[in-house]
């Protein structure tokens, strides 16, 4: 079981300590409004209310024994930035900011965050990436080089084993899953792919974007 604090309970806030709970975790839920911590407060761990801004309160509330903490708001950027500061001051091993924009991004890279989540940004680059590709269904960056997506197999796979259309080799993808109806498929080499198969492929962004514009 891991511990995360997570500071600011707006929809994003909320929907991740919720989340962050139901896998199991322990989490801290903590916000300036009681109105906030009290719409989780059966869900977490612990929920409180407290000024996230003031030092010693983020001490008492023990962050810095805590596996991750999540700045899980960016409305207001400068108590974002201040609150992210103060929790890498503490000595939390991991810090993770919302950022509202790119130079917000920047700054939180500046001062230290250890991962930054820019939602708007990340959900924009997802859907053109869906809408302007033919055979893509999902698109997830699961950072570095490496992107994972779900792809519409082409005509001319069907009828044929993974081992004959060894794409390892033409595409330099792996092919991680099949979806077939509604069964999830972990194919072996001489799995048969069926018309309406839907692989969920890994690679190289290049490699991956080739493959989901296979006619």
């Amino acid at each position: 079981m891991k511990s995360f604090v997570v500071i600011g309970l707006g929809r994003f806030g909320s929907a991740l300590a919720r989340e962050l709970s139901v896998l199991g975790n322990e989490v801290i839920a903590v916000d300036r409004s009681e109105h906030q911590v009290n719409a989780v407060a059966d869900e977490v761990t612990h929920a409180m209310t407290a000024d996230i801004h003031d030092e010693n309160v983020l001490r008492r509330i023990g962050v810095a024994e805590c596996d991750c903490a999540i700045v899980a708001f960016a409305s207001d950027i400068q108590s974002n930035i201040l609150v992210t500061l103060l929790l890498k001051d503490l000595g939390v091993k991991k810090v993770i900011a919302k950022a509202s924009n790119a130079m917000h991004v920047r700054v939180l890279q500046k001062i230290g965050a250890d991962q930054i989540v820019f939602p708007e940004a990340d959900m924009g680059k997802r859907m053109a990436r869906i809408l302007s590709s033919g055979r893509m269904l999902d698109y997830i960056d699961i950072g570095g080089e490496y992107k994972v997506a779900e792809v519409r197999c082409p005509a001319h796979w069907a009828g044929r084993k993974l081992r004959e259309l060894d794409l390892r080799t033409k595409y330099n993808i792996n092919v991680l899953l099949i979806k077939n109806n509604d069964r999830l498929i972990n194919p072996s080499a001489d799995y048969v792919i069926e018309k309406n198969d839907v692989a969920v492929i890994m690679g190289l962004e290049n490699d991956v974007w080739v493959v989901s514009n296979e006619k």
